[in-house]
């Protein structure tokens, strides 16, 4: 088979890279790339920060955002999502241990997330934790949503199309977006509260919520409308649970199905918190050396990150056995993050769950520290304004569930969690029913 170089042309107007060594270049902090106009309605928000395609508009929106993210202000929410957590164990050991009770750990985590960023959002709680088997429509139509992503992003008519008609008539055409458009609904509805007054959470939280200090900002009027912070809101909450879910999951089925990984990751929790009542602080958590290669080792990620320069080209320097390339302004291009994480020139045998790798100085072959090629949150200024928050949701999470609650897997294979195929997050082999345990 004839090998091809780093750089090749994937359709008539995009080139893709694929060298790891090139990714902090090409997305550093001072690139000013803007994103693919076509891709916005992709996912039928494409006023949020997410799918807002110029950059300076971007950078705009973003920072109206960003402070509600960083890694201070997630810590001072941190004590809910351990609340959450907590009812994670309590729920598992109090229905489901000892009786042989089936639970898919993908649900779990799924209602776990969706209460923590719904809280962290609104003010409120939609409790998903305390539905039956945490099964939670909410949750699966976020799923549902990711599956229409191509299909949205090369006919946006279609999706327009589903809108504007009625439910009963989209239910006979295609069945899959009903959770879509309830997802949308639900979104459109919290934010109304918002805006009304109606949802007044602000006033008793003990933290500042995302919209309703997003309401009182120096944002202008055009950039506060309900279709803007519902656009918003769909991102925020759409992009942030599946993923946070899908890493979660990941994780959890490779510490069951590794004794070895298992046994190590608790004893360690056993030492750093032999009083179970006691809660850690997340600092404490992320310093834990073999918590922190577990949590290293279990991201995963899909995405291709599309972008455009239509002023500057980019300019390839080239290796030892490469030449140098020149992409020109206008040109659309882009690297995958899944191609960098399973690149076994970085991560030698990329498909084995190893947290080893992550432990002392965590270098590559090459000499360089591991982290500087972990691109699952991206890089530079469109870098995923929700990592603090996912990052918190998984240490609290992990921590939390695997000192407290032992379970041991069902009729589950690598089938469950392998990437199959790509929708925005890695989707497993069609047919699969996810990361199913029972609770010693």
């Amino acid at each position: 088979m004839k090998k091809t170089g780093p750089i090749i042309r994937i359709n008539p107007d995009e080139v893709h890279i694929y060298d790891p060594e090139f990714y902090d270049t090409l997305y550093s902090q001072k690139s000013r790339y803007s994103k693919i106009e076509r891709l916005r309605y992709r996912f039928g928000m494409p006023t949020s920060t997410f799918d807002t395609t110029e950059h300076d508009h971007h950078t705009r929106r973003r920072a109206a955002l960003g402070s509600f993210f960083s890694k201070q202000k997630v810590a001072d929410f941190s004590f809910y999502i351990q609340q959450n957590a907590d009812r994670v164990c309590h729920r598992l050991q109090n229905e489901y241990s000892g009786r042989g009770k089936v639970v898919s750990l993908n649900e779990a985590w799924g209602a776990f997330v969706a209460d923590d960023i719904s809280y962290y959002a609104f003010g409120f709680s939609y409790d998903f934790l305390g539905l039956p088997d945490f099964i939670a429509p909410f949750t699966s139509s976020i799923r549902k949503l990711a599956l229409s992503l191509h299909i949205a992003a090369h006919f946006p008519w279609f999706v327009a199309l589903m809108q504007s008609l009625s439910e009963r008539v989209v239910a006979i055409i295609n069945p899959d977006m009903i959770p879509v458009f309830e997802f949308h609904g639900e979104i459109r509805s919290q934010i109304k509260k918002v805006m009304s007054g109606e949802n007044d959470a602000n006033k008793n939280a003990s933290q500042r919520t995302v919209f309703h200090e997003m309401l009182n900002s120096k944002l202008p009027p055009h950039e506060l409308t309900l279709d803007r912070l519902h656009h918003e809101a769909a991102s925020i909450l759409g992009g942030g649970i599946d993923t946070t879910k899908t890493a979660l999951t990941v994780a959890s089925f490779f510490i069951l199905s590794n004794p070895d990984v298992e046994r190590r990751l608790r004893q360690e929790l056993m030492e750093a918190i032999p009083d179970a009542s006691v809660k850690p602080k997340l600092a404490e958590l992320e310093a834990l050396p073999y918590l922190n290669a577990v949590v290293q080792e279990g991201k995963q990620s899909s995405t291709s990150a599309h972008r455009i320069d239509p002023v500057n080209p980019i300019h390839y320097p080239g290796t030892a056995t490469t030449p140098s390339y020149t992409i020109p302004p206008n040109t659309i291009f882009g690297m995958t993050s899944y191609l960098n994480l399973t690149d076994p020139s970085v991560f030698p045998s990329p498909n084995t769950f190893d947290p080893s790798r992550w432990l002392g100085d965590a270098l590559a072959p090459s000499g360089k520290p591991l982290s500087r090629y972990m691109t699952v949150f991206g890089r530079g200024p469109r870098m995923c304004l929700g990592m603090n928050f996912a990052i918190a949701s998984i240490y609290i999470g992990l921590a939390t569930v695997f000192r407290h609650v032992e379970f041991e897997l069902y009729e589950t294979d690598r089938d469950a969690i392998d990437m199959a195929a790509q929708y925005f997050s890695p989707v497993p082999k069609a047919g699969t029913k996810g990361t199913r345990v029972t609770v010693k």
